[in-house]
């Protein structure tokens, strides 16, 4: 009786565990989520780290390449603002450098290649290095053509001193010739005179006898004016009045002396020579005209300069 109870119960046993679909699913179910639950454990205590470094080597690498960019452009800019409007000579290689720093910019901005980017940033160094050299060279080239400049004023301006204080001395050098080229007068005088019937004469002092106004001098000596003939004009003026003896009216009896018209009562010719010359001039009284008493003033000219005076006196 028992062994035939036990054997019932085994054969249901069995029976139940084919019946029963829903527990092999409940045990594949387990195993799966043992599965998971291993991977989570594992990349959230191994894989999440790795990750970590991976962006902060990253992190660190754009803002190595950011630094050494900025840097560069600073460096550039600086050079630019020293060199002031001699860098504007250089825009073009200026163009090119500003155009490269872009590019790597963006390489940057767009995590490319650590090593690409790198080799843009040497290639970016050598092209500012030769921006620089270049600057110098004009700044160089600038400076010794300013230093150049600065000599050839210098030496314009000496050489312009020069020629002002020689003009200053030709010109000293000529007035002095001209103010010694001028005739000098010696022994002017002047007196009334008798004149006989055959012709001789002889100084008289009575007015009632004079028939003749003679007038003497000498030119000096001067090897400084130019030989050649000379006008000497005699002016005589009559006392009280002192108005001019004169043989007509107008210009005909007439010479200008510092732009003045003035009349003469008589003139010479002398053809001067540079040697000193003895000079008579005459005014001969009309046969009914009478000399009057009183003193009479007597200059004399040339063209281009007043001689001297002198005076006598009639009584």
């Amino acid at each position: 009786m028992e062994t035939t109870s036990s054997m019932n119960y085994a054969g249901q046993t069995q029976n139940s565990n084919q019946d029963n679909p829903l527990k092999k699913w409940v045990i594949i179910l387990g195993a799966l989520a043992g599965v998971f639950l291993c991977t989570t454990i594992y990349f959230a205590r191994f894989a999440k780290p790795t990750i970590n470094t991976v962006y902060q080597q990253v992190e660190s690498q754009n803002m190595e390449l950011r630094g050494e960019l900025d840097s560069l452009l600073a460096e550039h800019n600086r050079i630019k603002e020293q060199y002031g409007e001699l860098s504007d000579q250089l825009s073009e290689k200026d163009s090119i450098i500003m155009a490269s720093a872009a590019e790597i910019e963006k390489l940057i901005n767009s995590q490319a290649d650590y090593n690409r980017i790198k080799k843009q940033l040497a290639r970016l160094q050598n092209i500012s290095q030769e921006y620089v050299q270049e600057m110098d060279k004009l700044y160089q080239e600038n400076k010794a053509l300013k230093e150049e400049n600065l000599q050839v004023r210098a030496d314009l301006e000496q050489e312009r001193e020069v020629t002002r204080t020689m003009q200053k001395s030709n010109e000293d050098l000529s007035q002095k010739i001209s103010n010694a080229a001028v005739f000098k007068a010696y022994n002017i005088k002047s007196a009334g005179y008798l004149v006989r019937n055959k012709g001789t004469e002889e100084p008289t002092e009575k007015a009632n006898k004079v028939k003749r106004i003679k007038t003497t001098l000498m030119l000096g000596e001067n090897s400084l004016i130019e030989p050649g003939p000379v006008n000497v004009y005699c002016r005589i003026a009559i006392p009280e009045t002192g108005k001019v003896l004169t043989m007509g009216s107008g210009d005909t009896y007439s010479f200008v002396h510092n732009g003045q018209r003035l009349q003469y009562s008589c003139k010479t010719v002398v053809n001067y020579n540079n040697k000193a010359e003895n000079i008579t001039l005459n005014w001969d009284l009309m046969s009914d005209d009478k000399a009057i008493k009183g003193q009479y003033s007597v200059q004399l000219y040339t063209d281009d300069q007043f001689l001297g005076e002198t005076y006598f006196t009639l009584k």
